[in-house]
């Protein structure tokens, strides 16, 4: 049935919840989860415990080499919960906020259901006056690609660390298809054995072999430059893919379009906010500008938002030692905050620009490192302020 924007936005999550649907327990194995979203088809699976509600997703198992012997604890996240009288521009907006592909629904402190910017993006496919929004408005324009011969252990290592679940293939220039994280999970978790309950067990493989042509979606969704957002929508819906691609007449890629990016057009309106950073200890003969440094910083943060979207505060000081006013030896150390963690990490060396980029490579690493093992983060990191 065809809505408008605003009865999308004002439509109760209750009218989009599926069953059934399973709940899994931290101390379950990721196998024991797998094996249910095979049998499923779905992306992600509500963990609970202690009154404590939250997901796993195919994307948190990109980093799992032996799925039988993985437990959820140090891979599923806890998330406020919705209720499924609330509102899907609302639900937009909180997905949006915390960088999140899902969100659980829980009543009576119970989970009920699964609510998904897939499913959001189902009722978009419905409204006809998206017919006059383009496409190529709300994606991510030049997006990282691979040529199809490249490693399947390279396109697992490039998503790890800039935080992607898709990545265009291409061959001679031209776009063949498309890689998924879901594509990569299937393939480094063997299947040895299944029980009746659809456990889906793995051993351990020593490295990821083949090329992504082996693994890759040869029939990506496309549209082109004019496409539309409603174009865009009933495509991903009708085709069951969860990424767009736009193309031109050579099909050469030129943007990327997720369930992510269409969530803005039914969110609630954000404010602009900029992240407050702080460089003590830059000086003008340092011949270094502040403003160059500040986007330095802006872009480590922004390769690592998708992990950590609450970062709130980043401080960078910067110490010299004169010796015996020949050359000057700087010592930085930078800490990065949010409400609930911070990451610290330090660097030193002669030269002021060779320094200050070790020092953001090292706080990158720090937080990929976070990333990869929440159970582990610490709340000191590994340097002195």
């Amino acid at each position: 049935m065809a809505k408008t924007l605003d009865e999308i936005g004002q439509t109760k999550i209750s009218e989009l919840l599926k069953t059934p649907f399973s709940v899994f327990l931290p101390e379950d194995t990721a196998s024991k989860v797998l094996g249910e979203l095979e049998k499923t088809g779905g992306y992600e699976a509500v963990v609970s415990v202690d009154n404590k509600v939250g997901l796993v997703t195919i994307r948190d198992m990109l980093n799992v080499e032996q799925p039988d012997q993985t437990k959820l604890e140090g891979l599923w996240k806890p998330l406020t919960p919705i209720t499924s009288d609330s509102l899907v521009q609302n639900v937009a907006t909180e997905l949006i906020r915390i960088n999140a592909r899902a969100l659980p629904v829980v009543e009576n402190s119970k989970p009920v259901g699964i609510i998904s910017q897939v499913d959001i993006v189902d009722l978009l496919a419905d409204c006809p006056e998206l017919r006059k929004t383009l496409a190529k408005d709300f994606a991510r324009m030049l997006p990282v690609t691979m040529d199809a011969d490249s490693k399947v252990a390279e396109a697992r290592k490039i998503m790890l660390e800039k935080g992607f679940s898709h990545i265009p293939v291409i061959k001679g220039g031209r776009l063949v298809g498309i890689v998924t994280a879901q594509d990569i999970v299937n393939l480094f978790t063997v299947s040895i054995g299944r029980s009746k309950t659809g456990v889906r067990q793995g051993s351990k493989l020593t490295r990821f072999p083949g090329a992504i042509i082996g693994i890759m979606d040869r029939t990506p969704l496309t549209v082109g430059p004019d496409a539309t957002v409603l174009d865009v929508a009933k495509g991903m819906r009708d085709n069951r893919k969860s990424a767009c691609l736009i193309v031109d007449e050579k099909d050469t890629v030129h943007g990327i379009i997720t369930p992510r990016e269409l969530l803005s057009i039914v969110a609630e309106p954000t404010v602009e906010y900029e992240l407050p950073i702080a460089i003590v200890g830059l000086t003008k003969e340092d011949f270094f500008e502040r403003s160059i440094a500040e986007e330095k910083i802006r872009r480590v943060i922004s390769r690592n938002i998708r992990m950590h979207p609450d970062i709130n505060e980043v401080t960078i000081k910067i110490k010299k030692q004169d010796n015996k006013g020949i050359r000057t030896r700087y010592n930085m150390a930078a800490r990065i905050i949010s409400p609930r963690e911070q990451w610290s990490t330090s660097a030193e060396g002669w030269d002021l620009l060779a320094t200050f980029d070790e020092l953001l490579d090292s706080l990158s690493k720090v937080l990929m490192k976070a990333k990869r093992d929440p159970s582990k983060t610490s709340r000191r990191g590994r340097g002195r302020f």
